[in-house]
């Protein structure tokens, strides 16, 4: 219980210097008032510390990827420098590209103004329909004719094949086998085709597709 006045005659705490139900004086600066806490300890004792949690472990953060910047002005993340990337092997026993070294192109029928490309090595012209250049005729065989080319002889040979109607070059028949050269007619059966070469003399494929 307080047993302390203030010159005023209030009962205030032994630990108070200033009453806090005196009016103050505008004169004197206002000194907050702190009142002692009983909650915890008793009056004589230190108060019981607080705990303080112990410092956590920091958290691995992942490094960030990096950004780089392409041509079209877009951003996209790129793989990490040290990522192993498999390379593709060749097959060794993989058929060499044929590549287009000359079109025959129907003047009439069905296939007039269309264009079949003529492949290096040997090109089969009939009515199969696996066959390279297809000729819907009923005059033509399955395997009619083939058109060879040589790169190494720059050669474009046409040979018939035991057909029943014959092939013909310019309306002469062939027996077996006739060179091609540029506007040649080529007839099996009745459908007729304008030899176009690409290439000739001066004018060919090299070894790695490079066209001379």
């Amino acid at each position: 219980m307080a047993d302390k006045r203030c010159e005023n005659g209030h009962f205030i705490d032994e630990s108070w210097d200033l009453c806090p139900y005196c009016p103050v004086d505008d004169a004197e600066p206002e000194v907050p008032v702190v009142r002692p806490t009983r909650f915890g300890a008793q009056e004589g004792q230190r108060p019981a510390p607080i705990p303080i949690e112990p410092p956590r472990r920091p958290t691995a953060v992942p490094a960030p990827k990096t950004i780089a910047r392409v041509d079209a002005g877009v951003a996209v993340e790129s793989e990490p420098a040290d990522r192993t990337v498999a390379v593709q092997k060749l097959d060794p026993t993989a058929q060499p590209k044929r590549y287009v070294v000359a079109w025959l192109i129907g003047l009439n029928g069905a296939a007039r103004g269309e264009s079949f490309p003529v492949r290096i090595g040997r090109n089969v012209l009939g009515r199969d329909r696996r066959s390279d250049v297809v000729v819907n005729d009923d005059q033509a065989s399955s395997h009619h004719a083939d058109l060879v080319f040589r790169p190494e002889e720059r050669r474009f040979i046409l040979m018939d094949h035991n057909s029943t109607n014959g092939t013909y070059v310019n309306e002469a028949e062939i027996e077996p086998r006739r060179d091609l050269v540029a506007k040649d007619t080529v007839r099996v059966g009745s459908h007729k085709f304008l030899f176009v070469p690409l290439c000739e003399e001066g004018f060919y494929w090299d070894e790695e597709g490079v066209l001379k």
